[in-house]
């Protein structure tokens, strides 16, 4: 009995952290008034997806690529977004697809 009340217990526990949590997908956002861009990949810009969409933090991330000789936007603090260019390597620029939100 006492194993069964433990596991209950934790399970509870469990479950009310990943109820707060809350799955965005298409990450994206206006660096300026009319152009939508998709996000570079960090965790602070993750927070600041998560924080100017009223949550309290990001606890994860997907990512996707992106194409060089393009635009992107990073995070620049309270709900201001900047624009940055990526290179010409020819490669993967990490971009966010997803975050994952929570509030506490």
């Amino acid at each position: 009995m006492k194993k069964l009340i433990i596991a209950a217990a934790l399970s509870t526990c469990a479950f009310s952290s990943v109820a707060g949590e809350v799955v965005l997908h298409n990450v994206s956002v206006y660096a300026n008034s009319t152009v939508k861009l998709d996000v570079w990949a960090s965790a602070y810009n993750a927070y600041g997806y998560c924080h100017v969409n009223g949550f309290d933090d990001a606890v994860r991330f997907t990512t996707k690529c992106g194409e060089d000789e393009s635009t992107f936007a990073r995070y620049a603090g309270g709900t201001k977004w900047v624009q940055k260019d990526s290179g010409s390597k020819n490669q993967c620029y990490a971009l966010l697809e997803t975050v994952t939100c929570v509030n506490y």
